[in-house]
């Protein structure tokens, strides 16, 4: 699966999607998934959200949204797209 140029040409729903894609493990294309996510994310911890998430994190499609949400959100950053 390709991914969007970057995170703000995502909805947020469009975004889940795409990760629940991911989680589901219906590509071959992992390791390519995890190196596009690194490019248009821009959380220090980039693709350790989808492997290692940290205590506070769920281990969810939705838990790195939420997470994403939360730091962008702190850096006064836009996340996704309206």
């Amino acid at each position: 699966m390709k991914l969007k140029d970057s995170l703000q040409d995502y909805t947020e729903n469009e975004f889940l999607i795409t990760l629940e894609w991911f989680w589901d493990g219906e590509g071959s294309e992992e390791d390519e998934f995890v190196y596009q996510f690194n490019q248009i994310v821009r959380h220090p911890e980039k693709s350790a959200l989808l492997t290692h998430p940290k205590s506070h994190q769920e281990d969810s499609p939705e838990g790195v949204i939420q997470e994403l949400k939360r730091w962008y959100a702190e850096q006064g950053l836009p996340c996704f797209k309206d």
